[in-house]
């Protein structure tokens, strides 16, 4: 858990200095993040875990727009 709170700080001062890396990071960790909520409501069948789907799904679609990737080039 430190390890990944450590890398959540990174990227995140990586987002606010409008590194690319940063970008990925934070694209590919939302990505996992809902892959494992909708995981464990399949395999819990407790659909409470299906809320970070669509949060995660919006904050990568944010992320995604033209707008948004172009800085972080």
């Amino acid at each position: 858990m430190a390890a990944l709170s450590v890398t959540m700080v990174l990227t995140a001062v990586g987002l606010v200095a409008r590194r690319r890396w940063a970008w990925w990071v934070a694209v590919i960790g939302l990505v996992v993040n809902a892959t494992g909520d909708l995981a464990t409501a399949i395999a819990t069948g407790d659909p409470r875990t299906l809320i970070g789907v669509p949060v995660a799904g919006l904050i990568v679609w944010w992320l995604t727009r033209r707008e948004v990737r172009s800085q972080f080039s």
